[in-house]
């Protein structure tokens, strides 16, 4: 396939039981202009060998195989392989129905959409959890299939963002001429992409269909809680509170401004109380290096004076920056 009109980018790594069925749902889509860009991320397991088998049986599967460097990293190699004129990412071990890109692709091309968002339904697979299989779902904020200006879209993105970019499909130009790509070394690096991509896009809609299916399984990044992998997630949002603080000083539209400086009050907050299992000195250190000394000292306030009501006092302490 020379010119695929859209390119699905798919990071595997260790997911020997999920990835036919990922694959297989791309592959039975109703829209069939699409490229599948498979980045095999180090895997030890069968993951390569099954998507060698389906290379050889598609010519529009390209596998790309390098050593365990992270999704991040992953995606980034994708997007640069891409021919597509859109991109879309798929979680390997997730898929889609077959009328995603049919229904999506035909409304970005019909109103020269730059982004459409879309919903997703969870599900638990071989784990003793339960989840809100409606939490990806934002149609009671959302006016469904309409075409929001830049303005309008980021108003109600500020009240809904969502991270994850396997909820939408992008036109490569927004990353290209943006030179928006995936910061690599951290987990939760879908804050920092999806911001920039809802702030550089000029025409948005969002879909209520629930075309994503999301598996919430043992050992995923999602529901793993190691203290090893806790102790990365809590360095890389202290790494994403510094990128969020330096993205601040490249935007000067009133709501691009608001909508960065909400997200650093929400890893801000979440720095403060989501990590509580990892060992206190070592989380106050960690804050001491970041950049934001406004975030150094609302958590210096919090383990030494005991504040009452410490989201009060971050949100009078940004209003006097702003």
């Amino acid at each position: 396939m020379n010119n695929p009109l859209i390119s699905v980018i798919i990071p595997v790594y260790n997911v020997e039981e999920y990835l036919e069925e990922c694959i297989d749902s791309v592959l039975k889509q109703t829209y069939k202009e699409f490229e599948i860009i498979a980045i095999n991320d180090g895997s030890t397991d069968a993951s390569l060998s099954i998507l060698e088998n389906y290379a050889l049986k598609y010519d529009r599967i390209e596998i790309i195989t390098q050593e365990n460097s992270g999704q991040s990293v992953a995606r980034n190699v994708g997007i640069n392989k891409a021919k597509g004129t859109y991109i879309y990412f798929l979680d390997s071990d997730d898929y889609i129905i077959p009328e995603t890109f049919e229904k999506l692709i035909n409304a970005i091309e019909k109103h020269n959409l730059d982004l459409i968002r879309f919903s997703a339904e969870a599900f638990v697979d071989n784990m003793d959890k339960t989840v809100n299989n409606k939490q990806y779902d934002y149609k009671e904020v959302f006016d469904s299939n309409k075409v929001y200006s830049k303005e309008d879209f980021l108003k109600v993105n500020i009240k809904t963002y969502w991270p994850s970019p396997v909820l939408y499909i992008v036109r490569k130009d927004t990353l290209i001429n943006n030179s928006i790509l995936f910061k690599s070394g951290i987990i939760h690096e879908d804050v920092l992409f999806t911001l920039e991509v809802f702030l550089n896009s000029n025409l948005g809609m969002y879909d209520p269909n629930y075309y994503y299916k999301r598996r919430y399984r043992p050992n995923s990044t999602m529901t793993s809680q190691s203290m090893e992998k806790r102790k990365k997630s809590f360095d890389s949002r202290c790494i994403i509170l510094n990128e969020l603080n330096i993205m601040l000083k490249s935007y000067r539209n009133r709501l691009e401004v608001k909508f960065i400086k909400k997200r650093i009050r929400s890893v801000t907050t979440m720095l403060i109380y989501n990590y509580k299992d990892i060992d206190k000195i070592y989380r106050k250190n960690k804050i001491k290096s970041l950049e934001s000394f406004s975030v150094f000292q609302y958590y210096y306030c919090i383990l030494r004076k005991n504040i009452m009501n410490p989201l009060a006092w971050i949100h009078k302490l940004n209003k006097n920056k702003m």
